[in-house]
């Protein structure tokens, strides 16, 4: 007997029940085994150590002399496994799921997404890091995260993609702007108010001032700034921004600022999650990727493994 093969848990745990219960019948219903594969299991145990553990006395099954040197052996054993198994089922120990989000999905989102899929999964922890799309991307391919959330354009070379949600860009001002009122914002009347960006590297940024640049109104900003909550403060002083509807969700709702949609340009975007293409993920990032193309994707979307 060695360390390299030690005598089998499940076959111990067969002999140590059956001391206690004094039958292979008790043992097997304990184990929630048949009475077949209990006795099995004690078989290969004597072979295993070369004498006989049990024999059949006048009030059932009691331990050889032998048995008697393996029983507190065993219990001792088996309580040691049953800690080790607790120790790593519990939260600290719980394999590690990294996740980098764009602002806006891991804002909006990424939070209720991790609360359903958690709620489905095995246990398990979660990093998520929120940063912008281009920083997203280059996590991912130098696998500092499993699994990223983009919103912007992206090299798709050597990494998949799931198309997980759709929003809608839009201008947004203070209520009190004059735009506040209208249906939606000529293109030509961008050019004539200050424009207030995220940082170079936004997705929201880089899907608007290039549709925008598609129908040809270039965009400068005036003030950039690397995140919607300081975008959304730094606009109530004047000039107007560009931001998914998702994120001023709460200001609309509060009266303070309002979303416009712009006349003759589709400012719709797919929000993506992605990963590498090799290796293929495992453990908690294979099942939330799973997940993600199971609950999020259209039926004509990704379902790789």
């Amino acid at each position: 007997m060695s360390l390299a093969d030690p005598l089998p848990g499940r076959d111990l745990a067969a002999f140590v029940t059956a001391v206690e219960t004094g039958t292979v019948q008790g043992a097997a219903d304990a184990l929630q085994l048949t009475q077949s594969a209990a006795t099995k299991r004690l078989q290969a145990l004597e072979r295993r150590v070369g004498r006989a553990l049990l024999e059949r006395g006048a009030h059932g099954l009691r331990p050889t002399a032998s048995g008697c040197v393996l029983y507190p052996l065993a219990r001792e054993a088996l309580a040691v496994l049953e800690r080790a198994e607790a120790a790593l089922s519990s939260p600290d120990h719980a394999p590690l799921l990294l996740i980098h989000a764009s602002r806006t999905i891991g804002v909006t989102l990424l939070p209720e997404w991790l609360a359903s899929f958690r709620a489905a999964a095995p246990p398990c922890r979660v990093s998520a890091t929120i940063t912008n799309s281009e920083e997203v991307v280059h996590a991912v391919r130098d696998g500092a995260a499993e699994i990223g959330f983009i919103e912007g354009p992206a090299a798709m070379h050597g990494l998949r993609e799931l198309v997980v949600a759709h929003d809608e860009i839009r201008v947004v001002v203070p209520s009190t702007h004059p735009w506040a009122r209208r249906r939606a914002v000529a293109l030509e009347a961008l050019t004539g108010e200050p424009f207030l960006a995220r940082e170079a590297g936004s997705g929201t940024r880089a899907v608007a001032t290039a549709m925008l640049a598609d129908a040809g109104v270039e965009l400068h900003p005036a003030l950039e700034v690397s995140s919607a909550e300081a975008l959304k403060r730094a606009v109530l002083g004047g000039g107007f921004t560009l931001l998914s509807e998702r994120v001023v969700a709460s200001e609309i709702a509060a009266g303070t600022l309002a979303a416009i949609p712009v006349s003759g340009v589709d400012l719709r975007r797919s929000l993506r999650a992605v990963r590498r293409a090799r290796p293929a993920p495992r453990g908690p990032a294979r099942a939330f990727w799973r997940w993600l193309g199971r609950t999020l994707a259209p039926p004509a979307g990704q379902t790789d493994s």
